[in-house]
């Protein structure tokens, strides 16, 4: 069995690696990309997100968890290997429910729309993203209706970011917040404003003020001494 859980491990890494890969392409489209590589690019996220999707649901994986189950019964629950066996089957068993298409499709999606969002902002043109959120809120509805049995379309997608949790458990957590904050503000804001007549004014400094500070400390085996000479000018 410990020989299928390294299988297990080696194939999460594979998994792991595109999915890192499609993310460093995002980080570099918000960050560095020429805005003319925004098609290409959101063509290669999504190409990478559907491999990963499909190398993860794939049913050798399924059948490698059945074949697990016993071991990780036998297992300490709160250990790191019955951890990963029963997180692993938790979100195989959700993955195996949406089509490697439709992943690759919602992925190209928000690529495009982050593209549009970044024309859109500067010019404060919300028309321009509008259809884009519009298409967010179709994909949204499609991808929950993958997971039917839900209380709320918006059920399934908040399991994703947040496991277990769902519309009326979340109305629950902000209305007991509701009830502690509201009288918090209240009486905050019913307090008299605060004097701040200091920090509108002006103060001259005359003079010059230095002062050294060592540090002597170890790293990597070397002694290492910083002094670091700080000098005020013109300070308030």
């Amino acid at each position: 069995m410990e020989d299928r859980l390294k299988e297990l491990r080696e194939r999460l890494v594979e998994v792991d690696d595109l999915e890192s890969a499609a993310r460093l392409l995002e980080w570099d489209q918000n960050t560095y990309m020429p805005p003319g590589g925004a098609t290409a690019r959101g063509r290669q996220i999504a190409t990478l997100q559907r491999l990963a999707h499909e190398k993860f649901t794939d049913a050798e994986l399924g059948r490698m968890l059945d074949e697990l189950r016993p071991y990780e019964e036998r297992l300490p629950y709160d250990s790191d290997e019955a951890g990963l066996i029963r997180v692993t089957r938790r979100e195989y068993e959700r993955a195996v429910k949406v089509p490697p298409a439709f992943v690759a499709q919602l992925s190209d999606h928000l690529s495009a729309s982050y593209q549009a969002w970044t024309q859109a902002r500067p010019a404060d043109d919300f028309a321009r993203v509008e259809p884009y959120l519009e298409k967010t809120l179709d994909l949204s509805r499609r991808l929950a209706n993958f997971f039917p049995g839900y209380e709320h379309v918006a059920d399934p997608l908040i399991d994703y970011s947040d496991y277990g949790m769902k519309v009326s458990t979340v109305r629950a957590i902000f209305s007991e917040l509701r009830e502690q904050l509201v009288p918090i503000v209240q009486a905050i804001t019913a307090q008299a404003p605060a004097d701040d007549a200091c920090l509108h004014r002006t103060f001259q400094y005359e003079g010059k003020r230095s002062g050294t500070f060592q540090y002597e400390g170890k790293r990597s085996g070397t002694l290492r001494r910083l002094t670091e000479t700080h000098q005020l000018r013109n300070a308030c």
